[in-house]
């Protein structure tokens, strides 16, 4: 099989019909506002397997490690490549992790985004038909994070990309020994520990912001029956 290696950052879909989802001036979005065919960005170096050619431009990808199968990317995005990467030792720095995310500090909640500076080919490979509204334009061209994607930018995508996987992801802790970099993980978010008294999240709708860890903790045990304290980096 082909394989294709990420030239610059690369929208993927969970549908091969990029021109329907790019269309006109808006986006499909489900209830909560969210483009619901958005699943990441894929960075520059990361190599996946082409398990069918769409069309001239879309392609149908593998990637074992994340849990939806059902993913596109435009070729435009990438060249061919002789196979994987090799396998990458993976070791975080929690002041190194930490400072990239405080830098992204105010940037907006995107479901599926994990490159804050966005895609701006966007705008010539699916050009709209008119001048987007600003939140339609932040969406059109990825240029935010949601909450799983602010860790995996940070870490050049070395780090699971979905909360599911984070869930296991390092080890299990208890709320006594919290360091810089814990995560607070629970079905469909994921939250960093800051310091002793504030996370760093990415959160619809506010986007990437410090808040008390007090008060998020005592809103998760009020909203969720489960949540797990894992540790990664050093």
């Amino acid at each position: 099989m082909q394989w294709i290696e990420i030239q610059k950052p690369a929208p993927v879909l969970n549908t091969a019909d990029f021109s329907s989802v790019f269309s006109g001036n808006r986006l499909p979005l489900n209830e909560n506002g969210h483009p619901y065919h958005f699943e990441f960005v894929a960075l520059p170096g990361m190599r996946f397997q082409v398990s069918q050619e769409i069309s001239p431009f879309i392609l149908q990808i593998l990637w074992p490690d994340y849990d939806v199968k059902q993913l596109y990317i435009d070729r435009r995005f990438t060249i061919p490549c002789s196979g994987p990467s090799a396998t990458k030792t993976l070791s975080f720095s929690a002041k190194a992790l930490l400072a990239h995310m405080e830098g992204r500090l105010g940037v907006p909640y995107v479901w599926g985004g994990n490159w804050a500076s966005g895609i701006p080919e966007m705008f010539s490979f699916y050009p709209p038909s008119e001048k987007l509204e600003p939140r339609i334009e932040t969406l059109w061209t990825f240029q935010g994070l949601d909450c799983s994607g602010l860790l995996f930018e940070a870490s050049g995508g070395l780090t699971p990309r979905n909360t599911s996987q984070l869930l296991s992801f390092g080890k299990p802790l208890d709320h006594e020994n919290l360091l810089p970099m814990d995560m607070i993980v629970y079905p469909g978010h994921v939250l960093f520990v800051r310091d002793a008294k504030t996370i760093i999240e990415s959160k619809s709708p506010f986007g990437v912001r410090l808040y008390p860890l007090a008060e998020r903790l005592k809103e998760i045990l009020q909203t969720t029956s489960y949540f797990s304290l894992r540790r990664f980096a050093n």
